[in-house]
């Protein structure tokens, strides 16, 4: 059956103006884009969209999705995405993904960093081919697949504080050569997570030049995002550590002429507020040296992480019984709070998420709090939670930047636009889960962002360019169907919380209507989706 979307205002993820007109969808694909009148006699479907924007599908350009995917129901942890009007995410990002392992290996409870696992999913997730049988069956959103270089590692040797071995490599590039031989679009790293925090310069070298050989894209999360960090040795001094991690990033781009995709931008606490102008120009100096390097970005000024994040390497790599000894509590105090004095960020500012069953009075509250109802100091009760939940809370944490500076980067060139968010079974939600996209359209009808059609862009062409997504991102003729439908005017910015936006009418996935009136049609987005491959629309 023959789709009519008549009498919109069709943006179509170029960045060029919009124009008044209309799209014909005819069974996964675009069949045609009519300028001016809308035909009078039309065989088939109507609808009317005057007053609204059709807009391509939105691409997130970083999400976590791939590990709900192959649920025996997924429906719940996709359906806030498509509801802000997102048809596909790049999924695999910060070292994270559910596939690409030795089977077999003993670590196998260590997969996900004790943020992410596949719950109830069913199937043999070693390799990414095992992963994409189980997935595409039931995938609600198109996601396009990184290769996660954390289950490669942790698979190998678990969260060793060590270089890998000769054979080690060996194995580790023969993971990720598989996986990128199966069509994935590149791979990622978590160089602030267990356990791509203890991988080599070498090793990661390596990684990358097998990436650039693919001509796949390295999503990368720094080893630090703000200006002090337990992820160097001293924690504080020096040249501010987000701008070491960015340095990093810059030189393993020029060793390998890697495509690189620096992962959320951001700048944890105001001491780190004052390096942007540092950092934008150094992603502009390597740019303009020839080099593909860029960034993506959120509108809220928060995010979730693992409760350890804060932690040093020493610290972690220390087995269970050491933590509690008298010196190694001692010298983690006096890190901690001189880095916190550095940082210009607090235990005020991370908010509890989730601990575990039994503690979820603590859901909401910021650990200063907890701190004051315990009756002990800050670190003492940071250091309990993490105990508590096993090494495995989430947090929330603020003062990740100001509104002055997202509309900065909003603006910049090289960035992309993205949720980094994901559904939590239990314990507090991630309001980008629910309403990213339409802040960023919100912003744009507010003057604070970009013009209506270079928003669109940085959400739908530039990404699906950016990952090399064939067929997707535009409204094209002969294109897949991903069409979001919303209504500029009205378009909420929901602020922090993680409820339904307003605005995003209609979502249409590979040709089939998944929301409408903006509630998501359940039974619709059951398999709408697609497992997408590097190559092939």
């Amino acid at each position: 059956m023959k789709i009519l979307l008549k009498n919109s205002n069709i943006v179509d993820g170029t960045g060029q103006p919009s124009f008044e007109g209309s799209v014909v969808v005819e069974r996964e694909k675009i069949a045609e884009i009519i300028r001016g009148a809308a035909p009078i006699d039309f065989d088939g479907k109507v609808i009317d969209c005057t007053g609204l924007t059709v807009a391509p599908g939105f691409i997130d350009a970083h999400s976590h999705n791939d590990w709900f995917a192959a649920r025996q129901d997924p429906i719940p942890f996709f359906k806030p995405f498509a509801e802000q009007g997102i048809a596909t995410q790049v999924v695999g990002n910060c070292g994270f993904s559910p596939f690409g392992y030795e089977a077999g290996t003993p670590h196998q409870a260590l997969l996900g960093g004790g943020l992410f696992h596949t719950g109830d999913a069913r199937g043999d997730f070693s390799t990414y081919a095992g992963w994409r049988e189980a997935a595409g069956k039931k995938t609600p959103l198109n996601l396009a697949p990184l290769q996660g270089h954390g289950p490669i590692r942790t698979g190998i040797c678990g969260y060793e504080n060590r270089p890998l071995t000769k054979d080690e490599l060996a194995r580790r590039d023969a993971i990720l050569e598989q996986s990128l031989e199966q069509g994935l679009f590149g791979a990622s790293f978590g160089l602030m997570y267990e356990p791509d925090r203890y991988a080599t310069a070498d090793e990661l070298e390596g990684a990358a030049r097998i990436v650039a050989k693919y001509d796949g894209v390295l999503t990368v999360h720094p080893r630090a995002c703000s200006a002090a960090s337990t992820s160097y040795s001293p924690p504080f001094g020096g040249r501010p550590h987000n701008l070491r991690a960015l340095d990093e990033m810059i030189a393993l781009t020029r060793r390998t002429g890697v495509k690189m995709q620096y992962s959320h931008l951001i700048f944890v606490g105001e001491s780190s507020w004052k390096t942007v102008d540092e950092s934008l120009e150094l992603i502009d100096r390597i740019r303009a040296d020839g080099y593909d390097f860029a960034y993506d970005l959120y509108p809220m000024t928060f995010g979730v992480s693992v409760i350890t994040v804060v932690l040093p390497t020493w610290y972690l790599s220390m087995p269970p019984a050491k933590r509690s000894r008298p010196w190694a509590r001692l010298r983690l105090a006096a890190e901690i709070n001189l880095t916190k004095k550095l940082l210009g960020f607090g235990f005020d500012d991370i908010q509890i998420a989730w601990i575990g069953e039994g503690y979820e009075e603590l859901c909401g509250k910021r650990i200063s709090e907890i701190a004051a109802e315990w009756k002990s100091s800050e670190v003492d009760t940071y250091i309990k939670l993490v105990e508590l939940s096993q090494a495995r809370g989430r947090v929330n944490m603020y003062k990740y930047y100001h509104d002055e500076i997202v509309n900065r980067l909003i603006r910049h060139q090289p960035s992309l636009f993205m949720t980094d968010a994901w559904i939590e079974e239990k314990g507090v939600q991630n309001a980008s889960a629910y309403g990213a996209y339409p802040k960023f359209l919100a912003l744009s009808r507010e003057g604070q962002g970009l013009s209506l059609e270079k928003t669109v862009r940085k959400m739908s062409g530039a990404v699906a360019d950016r990952f090399s997504l064939k067929g997707r991102g535009y409204l094209k003729k002969g294109y897949a169907a991903d069409i979001t439908v919303f209504n500029e005017a009205t378009v909420t910015n929901i602020g922090d919380e993680p409820v339904r936006p307003k605005g995003i009418e209609y979502l249409f996935i590979n040709g089939k209507k998944v929301v409408s009136g903006g509630l998501a049609d359940e039974a619709a987005m059951a398999g709408s989706g697609k497992i997408l491959q590097k190559n092939s629309s």
